[in-house]
C-alpha cells in the first residue's frame, strides 16, 4: 500500500512539474513574442524617421544654393541701386544661421543613428515592462494601484 502511494505521489510530483514547465515556457514564449513585435514596431519607427530624414537633405541643399543666388543677386551693383538692403541681408543671415543648425541636426542623426535607435527601443521597452507588469498584477490577483 505504501509503494502504492509513493508511486501515485511521485506521478502527481512528476505531472505537477511537467505542467509547471509547460506554463513557464508558455509565459517565456508569450514574452519573447512580445519583445519580437516591439522591436519590429521600433525598426518601421526607424524606417519611417529615416525615410523623414533623407529629403530634407535635398531639401537643405536646394535651399543653401538658393540663399547663396539671392545673396549674389544682393551683391550685384544693379540690384542694390538706391535700395536700403541691411534688412534683407540681416534675413538671409538668419535664415542661414537656421539653414546650418538643421543641417547640423540632420547630419548628426545621420552619423549617430544609435541616438535615435536607443530612444525608440527604450520606449518600447517600458511600453512592453508595462505591460508585462499589469499582466503579473493581473494573474497574482491585485491591481497596479494597490
Amino acid at each position: 500500500m505504501a509503494d502504492r502511494s509513493l508511486g501515485r505521489s511521485i506521478r502527481n510530483l512528476v505531472l505537477a512539474f511537467l505542467n509547471a514547465t509547460l506554463i513557464l515556457t508558455a509565459l517565456c514564449l508569450w514574452l519573447v513574442w512580445g519583445a519580437l513585435s516591439a522591436a519590429e514596431r521600433v525598426s518601421e519607427q526607424i524606417g519611417e524617421a529615416a525615410r523623414a530624414v533623407l529629403p530634407l537633405r535635398t531639401d537643405i541643399t536646394t535651399l543653401s544654393k538658393e540663399i547663396a543666388a539671392a545673396r549674389t543677386d544682393l551683391a550685384t551693383p544693379s540690384m542694390a541701386r538706391g535700395i536700403d538692403t541691411s534688412t534683407l541681408e540681416a534675413r538671409i543671415a538668419g535664415a542661414e544661421m537656421q539653414l546650418a543648425e538643421l543641417t547640423a541636426a540632420v547630419t548628426a542623426l545621420g552619423a549617430d543613428p544609435d541616438a535615435l535607435i536607443e530612444t525608440a527601443v527604450t520606449s518600447a521597452f517600458d511600453g512592453l515592462g508595462k505591460s508585462v507588469a499589469d499582466m503579473l498584477t493581473g494573474l497574482r490577483g491585485t491591481s497596479a494601484n494597490e
